[in-house]
């Protein structure tokens, strides 16, 4: 872990010095030893380029975390938040957030992605939280959802170039109020996960003996599925929608992590949160000064690596 957490360190002061600007490496040494360095570079180091990484980490670990406790909650290993619906319903609040007036487009993406629970707690409390229930609510949440979005776009005019740009995702309109209320979801939600570890893990035996093992299905399964769509709704609502993480890095972790959800967790945050930071960097280098939204990046590594993943796990899987 140490090693994860001093690459992370590593790959942030690069992703710090490198960019647009004529700011790099030699303002941040300045900055760090209290000299003083010009206005335009000040601005450019901690008012663009820090908040846009802390929020690129942030929302790593976010989608990332969601994705550990997805796969564990469903026993299926290509679940990802998205199999709840909350990603595309989220999407659809900020949408018609979006077209709305702007100021509403954070408030409604999170309210969507929240109320998108409710439709999956309803058929998931009346049969017992079975989790084939659980994915087959979340296929039909977002179908709905995704309809309901390309109405909305369809409707959307001339902001629909604005709008389809910000579906991509990514991290070039991050503020520090972004940032702030990335941070504040972040922490009680993987907080939450992390106390319930040995919950986590036991759910991976089944329903029947993880409940003969004390688990009360009916108070954790509830619990870890708001704290996923409150992750996943704040990371959607704040950088738009990108793919494959929460997918994808719990796997790769669980190759030197191991299964344990108290050790996979805290390597999945730092990981997704890597993944995302090196994400951000390639879009804002690759093409320069055009960005490439960090969604179409990660879709690009994320697709194969599905594919491999449903040709090697798809048999086995819990459904």
């Amino acid at each position: 872990m140490k090693y994860l957490t001093a690459a992370t360190l590593l790959l942030f002061l690069i992703s710090w010095g490198i960019g647009a600007g004529n700011c790099g490496f030699s303002e941040i040494g300045l900055l760090f030893s209290g000299q003083e360095i010009s206005p335009a570079a000040r601005t450019i180091l901690l008012e663009l380029r820090l908040p846009r990484l802390l929020a690129a980490f942030l929302t790593g670990g976010m989608l990332a975390a969601a994705g550990c406790a997805s796969q564990n909650l469903f026993r299926n290993d290509l679940a990802s938040p998205h199999v709840l619906g909350v990603v595309n319903s989220a999407a659809l609040g900020a949408v018609c957030g979006l077209l709305a007036g702007g100021f509403l487009q954070t408030p409604m993406s999170i309210l969507a992605g929240i109320l998108s629970l409710l439709l999956i707690l309803l058929p998931g409390k009346r049969w017992g939280w079975d989790a084939p229930t659980l994915i087959l609510a979340g296929i039909a949440v977002n179908a709905f959802a995704a309809a309901m979005t390309s109405g909305a776009l369809y409707l959307a005019d001339e902001r629909l170039a604005s709008l389809v740009f910000w579906l991509l995702g990514g991290f070039w309109r991050i503020s520090w109020t972004n940032t702030f209320l990335l941070a504040t979801a972040a922490l009680p939600g993987w907080a939450i996960l992390y106390y319930l570890s040995p919950e986590m893990d036991l759910l991976l035996l089944g329903d029947r003996s993880a409940g003969l093992s004390g688990v009360q299905l009916k108070k954790v399964k509830p619990l870890a599925l708001f704290c996923i769509a409150l992750l996943t709704a704040v990371a959607v609502s704040c950088c738009g929608v990108i793919g494959f993480v929460g997918l994808a890095v719990p796997h790769i972790v669980r190759i030197f992590a191991g299964a344990s959800f108290r050790k996979l967790l805290p390597a999945a945050i730092f990981s997704g949160g890597m993944l995302l930071l090196a994400a951000d960097l390639l879009a804002r280098t690759l093409a320069a000064p055009h960005e490439i939204p960090v969604g179409i990046l990660t879709a690009l590594s994320g697709g194969p690596f599905f594919f491999w993943l449903l040709l090697r796990k798809g048999g086995k899987s819990a459904l």
